[in-house]
């Protein structure tokens, strides 16, 4: 008997699939994951309050996402933490979580790293910022709805942003 030639998977070209657009109007729902994204956006015209520097808060991008509501978290928790006039003073404000995406600061001359909590739910990103900017006395730092960057920053929204967002650098 002679055996069977099996050629291996990666001889079988791909199908080109790069030039179909995929959206939600080509893709059945059935076939999509349902991923939560969220999009916040900073308000560089907020009072920054004696903790955060303006000038560093003016180098942080328009928003942050679309991503998962995690990583969203992370990148606002850090970029205060990295536009802070100390480190420290933001980090002490954070408690430990566990099995969230981590965090970093340098301070007494170390850097630290902290495990934010596990999040899941779009309403527990909104009240962790809130909290947060609460305790460094900037409550209008971030928005759920694009921010025009004029003067006067007394922009308020309560809620984080569901759909995408464009990027805007």
């Amino acid at each position: 008997m002679t055996p069977l030639a099996i050629s291996p998977p990666s001889s079988t070209p791909e199908p080109d699939m790069s030039s179909i657009p995929q959206d939600a109007a080509t893709i059945p729902h059935s076939a999509t994951p349902q991923v939560l994204t969220v999009c916040i956006y900073i308000n560089k015209q907020a009072n920054m309050g004696p903790n955060l520097d303006r000038k560093k808060i003016q180098q942080l991008p328009d928003h942050f996402g679309p991503d998962r509501p995690s990583v969203v978290l992370q990148q606002a928790v850090q970029g205060c933490i990295d536009s802070a006039f100390q480190q420290k003073t933001v980090f002490t404000l954070l408690t430990q979580g566990y099995g969230g995406e981590k965090i970093s600061a340098t301070f007494d001359g170390k850097q630290h790293l902290l495990s934010l909590p596990v999040v899941n739910s779009i309403d527990y990103v909104l009240r962790f910022l809130k909290k947060l900017c609460r305790s460094l006395h900037c409550e209008n730092l971030f928005s759920d709805q694009p921010i025009s960057q004029r003067s006067g920053g007394s922009y308020q929204s309560d809620g984080i942003r569901t759909r995408s967002c464009k990027h805007r650098n």
